[in-house]
């Protein structure tokens, strides 16, 4: 059974360059450098215990030859193991110093606004040097690992996902899967860096990842409206997946208007121009009358929500609205 969680995400990337998994702490510092481990000096005597400071809410290690060593501390393993997963048992002591960890990480995340990106850049740098033959393979991975954890998650009684050692509240898992999906579909080295470290984000800080996706929703976008049918998780990823299997509709009782339902907005200031006196979608420019800016106005720059608009993604046909428009205008005529 596949599970959310930091090492089964980071597998992913090793499996693709062929390369055995690092050890815990250089896992850590792959992917989140000098958030979790520091490194200490050494005076030659390299072999020196990992120590987690609880002043500094990190792990202290000695660096040698490019890799952090761990010296076989108990209690660093167990922390770790749990950060990464793949800990056994509960020791209550390291548990909730884990927990005090992914704390102070969220915590860093969303204070210093400059540490996301840098992560960013980080994952992005490494998926610029993938050939294409390991992008496409990465790609597909990380689809089928999401199917993998969704199914995991389908499967479980609700009793049982607040059993395990780090619960994740639903919708905190909705919006980590919904957000790493969506970067996915849009098939760019940035995007797809995007939604594989919202995967590594929601595995290691679980259910503190909520502080996160507040502030950053819909990889650093806010999120308006998530398009679907049944209003379940598989139903929204299956609509960023294949979008075209879904018939658009409106709702609304503006059939005077030539597309009932739309919310338009102003492209400069965001002036809802629904509202404007004298609006009328009509015509095929619409000046802003809170920033004078010119609007286009139009079948072609009709978006199913806002994060398609702001990427420039799957914008309407002038088929799908008018097919909508029919749809909706027979639906009224017959109440």
């Amino acid at each position: 059974m596949t599970e959310l969680r930091f090492g089964s995400a980071a597998r992913l990337y090793s499996s693709t360059i062929n390369e055995s998994m690092p050890n815990q702490l250089d896992l850590l510092d792959r992917w989140f450098p000098c958030l979790i481990v520091q490194e200490t000096e050494h005076d030659g005597a390299f072999r020196k215990e990992a120590e987690y400071n609880d002043r500094g809410f990190c792990i202290e290690a000695v660096k040698y030859n490019g890799s952090f060593y761990a010296g076989g501390s108990r209690r660093v393993a167990q922390i770790t193991g749990r950060l990464v997963g793949s800990a056994k048992g509960n020791q209550e002591k390291e548990r909730k110093t884990a927990s005090i960890l992914q704390k102070h990480l969220a915590e860093v995340m969303v204070t210093d606004l400059s540490v996301l990106p840098s992560l960013q850049r980080s994952v992005l740098e490494r998926i610029e040097k993938f050939n294409e033959e390991q992008r496409e393979s990465f790609y597909v991975a990380i689809l089928e690992y999401v199917e993998a954890v969704l199914v995991n998650w389908e499967t479980k009684a609700e009793y049982e996902r607040l059993e395990e050692l780090f619960p994740l509240d639903s919708e905190v898992f909705e919006g980590i899967l919904y957000n790493a999906v969506y970067q996915m579909v849009i098939q760019t080295d940035q995007s797809i860096a995007n939604g594989y470290l919202w995967l590594l984000l929601g595995g290691l800080l679980r259910n503190e990842a909520g502080r996160v996706l507040r502030l950053y929703d819909s990889s650093f976008i806010p999120i308006r409206r998530q398009s679907s049918e049944d209003g379940s998780i598989r139903d929204k990823l299956r609509y960023l997946i294949a979008a075209e299997q879904y018939e658009s509709f409106y709702e609304g009782d503006d059939l005077d208007q030539r597309y009932p339902g739309i919310e338009w907005y102003c492209d400069r200031c965001e002036a809802h121009l629904n509202e404007q006196e004298g609006f009328t979608d009509r015509n095929p420019i619409w000046v802003c009358t809170a920033c004078g800016y010119e609007n286009r106005i139009g079948a072609d720059v009709i978006f199913n929500n806002r994060e398609d608009y702001h990427h420039q993604i799957r914008p309407m046909t002038e088929e799908e609205v008018r097919h909508a428009v029919d749809e909706r205008a027979d639906a009224a005529k017959h109440k």
